[in-house]
């Protein structure tokens, strides 16, 4: 009888147990992992795999490991298909992730599509992705963060809580920040609210003076900015001006800490700023992971890895929930997926298979980052 018992209990182990030898389950990640733009897909690759280590800790999925392949795409959209048809056809993953450029993202979309493989889309910003995708013909093709129009719209919903009547936009001359000021102008007009003037900064451009002058011209409520590698010396050109007219818009917070005097920082105008964020560690679930990232890697994290990070546990998420890797099953899991997002929201997919999570309004009070709202969608 004792031996039986303790045969029970044996087989009872072993069931609950993975299966000794199971192969992994893989994903495929397509990112820049050469040339100029190395450190931006090494940021996604930091991001996919920190996530995998949380995953594969806890016991993996469907009592398998899950391990990422890499391709390089070299930010070259020809690369870009190689890598992804090399992903699919010799590696064998069961989903892609990626591709962090632009035009590559937009080139191995058909490929993707056409091999019937989800095709995760976790920080290719454009909104030509969600048109795109579900209804727009890409059913395997997914968009998890932000897109312009998003970040657009929560950012005029709020200056409309705040009474803003009129706005003046100013943007960098590159393909990123033009789309957004494009967006602002649209989600502007749709909330009835007037863009009385666009500045573009072009590269190399040294009088900023004058842009901030004509931007302030027609005395808007808030001057929208989004920009990018003229950040700072557009900060600057703001301060001496005065900076009267309150900023909105996509700031970046960190440049302004290292750029702005001190005084400023913590003036009544500069107090008035509210920037757009889809990435901020004062949301205390995102300070977990910015912890753990550090502790990994020694460095914080970009928004790109938080999103890749992201992106790869709703990929295992819907996995677990499909029951299965076969890539069928996991676009039909994707579909359905309700996972909660660490910024707050949920990954519920529309009907262009886009996720619309929380992003949060801030902005510096007493000379510190601030959150000002919460979950703005």
């Amino acid at each position: 009888m004792k031996f039986l018992l303790s045969l029970l209990a044996l087989c009872c182990v072993f069931a609950g147990a993975p299966a000794f030898g199971a192969p992994p389950i893989r994903i495929g990640v397509t990112t820049i992992l050469s040339g100029p733009n190395a450190d931006r897909g090494q940021s996604e690759q930091y991001g996919v795999e920190l996530a995998l280590t949380e995953i594969n800790r806890s016991g993996g999925v469907l009592g398998r490991q899950v391990e990422a392949s890499y391709a390089d795409n070299s930010a070259d959209p020809a690369t870009g298909i190689a890598a992804a048809r090399r992903l699919i056809e010799q590696q064998h993953v069961s989903v892609l992730l990626g591709a962090l450029a632009t035009p590559v993202t937009k080139a191995v979309m058909p490929i993707a599509n056409a091999a019937r493989i989800p095709f995760v889309i976790d920080i290719s910003a454009g909104q030509e992705f969600v048109a795109a995708a579900g209804i727009g013909g890409f059913e395997y093709v997914f968009k998890t963060n932000p897109s312009e129009l998003d970040i657009a719209t929560a950012t005029i919903r709020w200056l409309k809580s705040q009474n803003v009547r009129s706005v003046a936009i100013v943007a960098d001359d590159n393909a990123f920040s033009l789309a957004n000021a494009h967006a602002m102008e649209s989600a502007a007009a749709e909330s009835g609210i007037a863009a009385v003037a666009t500045q573009v900064i072009k590269s190399g451009a040294t009088d900023i003076d004058d842009v901030v002058a004509k931007l302030a011209a027609p005395a808007p409520d808030r001057i929208l900015t989004v920009v990018t590698s003229s950040s700072a010396a557009f900060l600057r050109a703001y301060e001496q001006s005065g900076g009267k007219i309150p900023l909105a818009g996509r700031i970046d917070f960190a440049v302004a800490a290292t750029t702005l005097s001190p005084k400023f920082l913590a003036s009544p105008e500069f107090e008035k700023a509210s920037g757009i964020s889809v990435f901020t560690p004062l949301v205390p679930e995102v300070a977990v992971f910015v912890r753990a990232y550090q502790d990994k890697y020694g460095i914080a994290p970009t928004q790109r890895a938080f999103f890749a990070y992201e992106a790869t546990k709703l990929i295992a998420d819907a996995i677990g929930r499909a029951g299965s890797d076969a890539p069928q099953a996991i676009q039909a899991a994707l579909k359905a997926s309700t996972m909660p997002s660490l910024s707050g929201g949920t990954f519920t997919m529309d009907k262009n298979n886009h996720a619309h999570t929380a992003m949060q309004i801030v902005g510096m009070r007493g000379g510190k980052f601030a959150v000002l709202q919460g979950a703005a969608k």
